[in-house]
């Protein structure tokens, strides 16, 4: 039941309170199982007028209260003594049946309460953690975790300890009077159950290496099921569909098989404990019998028969018991996969570490130095250094794979610089918290991400005190205003999965309205036209060249045509700045800028 590093434990502390109420409720509901249990032995007396009404003298407490029970009851008479059971028997089937209720109001509440905190903690997790932990990770494996891990946990972990708890109370409790009614009887019975747990714990053994396996192929199909929908257009260009098909169905054919051997362990349990719990009902009969013959112990017939009674009221406990023993090894590898998502490191809001700043200068952004690699020894990156002044336009240009992209990363510290700093304002970017250099910084990217929702909501997300006159002034400022109140609804027109009901264009500009609804301080332009045919591209150019009209931003761009009225043009080739200047200057220098115009040209 040890839970690697108490993780499950850790969760529970928080409800402590509500599992003291599960086991008091509990408790109460199994006492008052067993006082049903043991009335029978007055019952089967009234029913078939055996015995007398004067109390036995034993040593034994419960057979002493029980006659005295039945001695009271008897005395009204046979008939309204069965109705005076019967009425006994309604009360503590109804008592008992309310605190099981309640028993399980009370584990409900934990359970749910458990998973919802965790998925928090997941999302929460998941908005923190670095971007280098999704360029070697699957998506389809982070979704794994909050969807089917997540339903195995509950049900593997969660479930397994709520039966484990109830059954452990339910055996503690009937042991204890089974040992009160009868020692004997009760060591026999002990001596036997070793054999049982030794069969479940034989077939459990292997479950939580199998689960593992089967978690992770699990997280192999749901990735390729969201990789392969999301590429269908290139897989039905290529003619793909039957090899898309061959891959899956051989994957999900292996996943089956590890599940059903999986499976089977599991089921295994129940029918095995099952049967043994019955052998040992067998023995139980055959020497409970020999003592009642032999008067052991003022064992009485009727109460050997509460004694059986008891025992078979236990015996779904403790297969319960060996149910949730392999449920839980089944589990563990949810929670080790969970635990393991958890306690990756986020992205560091910031350092301990105290950076140098530079001078306060007429600068906005400086670069000084700067090196970086996304894996070691291959930098794409190498001892870059440049200035955007103040309420200038700097353009980044450069064949692809010189790094311009990643200038953008950096900035926006989705990565940390290898060697060198960045400045922004003269303070190094690592001293700063990373909320307040991203609210800094106002990004447009190449593939315009939006969401779902209202052209408004789409404009005011990250501003969410942002008014209706603010969304529409910034959505003038991007030159959007005029296709939006066409739009069916206007604002309040929704854009569909990911903007599909708008042109690449329009998106753009939406893009664009995002951005300078937060008034950032530098604006960052990532090959914003790059994807847009060449009308679209001198509408949005136009955009582009009064929005950047004193402001302060980088411009990252493949068409050369658009950065031409930049202030100053960056060249970089293999991760180097090569060359820098206007567009007039680089042109003289006869460079490598003019002979990525030439090419383009050409």
């Amino acid at each position: 039941m040890k839970l690697r590093g108490n993780f499950t434990l850790k969760q529970l502390k928080p409800y402590s309170a509500q599992s003291a109420l599960y086991g008091l409720f509990m408790v109460l509901s199994v006492l008052f199982t067993m006082a049903t249990a043991l009335s029978v032995a007055d019952f089967l007396k009234i029913l078939f007028g055996t015995g007398d009404a004067t109390p036995v003298a034993t040593g034994n407490l419960v057979a002493l209260w029980l006659d005295r029970l039945y001695s009271w009851l008897i005395s009204f008479g046979q008939l309204k003594a069965l109705l005076l059971f019967s009425g006994i028997i309604f009360v503590l089937y109804a008592l008992k049946n309310v605190f099981s209720y309640l028993s399980a109001v009370e584990i409900s509440i934990i359970r749910t309460g458990i998973v919802r905190n965790l998925r928090n903690r997941m999302f929460h997790k998941a908005m923190h953690l670095p971007m280098s932990y999704y360029d070697h990770h699957r998506k389809g494996d982070v979704m794994a975790r909050f969807t089917s891990d997540m339903v195995e946990y509950e049900e593997g972990i969660l479930g397994s300890i709520q039966m484990l708890l109830t059954a452990v109370i339910g055996m503690t409790l009937y042991l204890f009077m089974l040992f009160y009614i009868n020692v004997k009887l009760t060591l026999f019975v002990l001596c036997m159950l070793p054999l049982v747990a030794f069969v479940i714990s034989g077939i459990s053994h292997k479950l939580k290496r199998s689960s593992k396996i089967v978690q992770e192929m699990n997280s192999y199909l749901v990735s390729l099921t969201d990789e392969t929908i999301g590429g269908l257009k290139v897989i039905k260009s290529y003619t793909a569909i039957d090899f898309s098909n061959r891959r899956f169905r051989a994957s999900n054919r292996e996943y089956t098989r590890r599940r059903t051997l999986m499976l089977r362990r599991i089921d295994a349990a129940s029918p095995v404990s099952d049967f043994l719990g019955n052998t040992i009902v067998i023995g139980i009969l055959l020497f409970g019998a020999w003592l009642v013959f032999s008067g052991d112990q003022g064992l009485t017939s009727e109460l050997f028969i509460s004694y059986v009674m008891l025992f078979v009221l236990m015996i779904p406990p403790a297969k319960d018991f060996s149910t949730g023993l392999s449920q839980i090894k089944k589990g563990r590898a949810c929670a080790d996969r969970i635990e393991q998502f958890l306690n990756e490191s986020s992205e560091p809001s910031e350092y301990a570490e105290r950076f140098e700043n530079a001078e306060p200068s007429g600068n906005l952004v400086s670069l000084r130095h700067v090196t970086f690699s996304y894996n070691p020894g291959t930098p794409v990156l190498d001892d870059v250094s440049f200035d955007v002044p103040r309420g200038t336009t700097v353009a980044l240009v450069g064949s692809s794979g010189s790094g311009k992209s990643t200038i953008a990363d950096l900035l926006c510290r989705f990565y940390p610089c290898t060697q060198g700093a960045i400045m922004l304002d003269g303070v190094n970017i690592n001293n700063m918290p990373l909320a307040d250099l991203r609210s800094r910084i106002g990004v447009v990217a190449q593939d315009t991400l939006l969401f779902n929702d209202t052209v408004a909501a789409n404009i005011a997300f990250g501003c969410p005190n942002a008014t209706r006159a603010d969304i529409e002034q910034a959505a003038r400022a991007a030159q959007a205003h005029d296709f939006i109140i066409s739009l069916a609804q206007g604002y309040d027109t929704s854009l569909g999965e990911g903007g599909s009901l708008l042109s690449g264009g329009q998106r753009q500009r939406i893009s664009i309205a995002r951005a300078l609804l937060r008034n950032p301080d530098l604006l960052i332009f990532d090959e914003a036209t790059s994807a847009l045919d060449t009308e679209s591209e001198r509408l949005l150019q136009a955009t582009l060249d009064e929005v950047l009209r004193h402001r302060s931003a980088i411009v990252i761009a493949h068409r050369l045509s658009t950065v031409v009225n930049a202030d100053c043009i960056v060249v970089l080739d293999h991760g180097r700045v090569v060359e820098r200047g206007t567009h007039t200057q680089l042109m003289a220098l006869n460079g490598r800028y003019a002979q990525l115009v030439a090419l383009q040209s050409f």
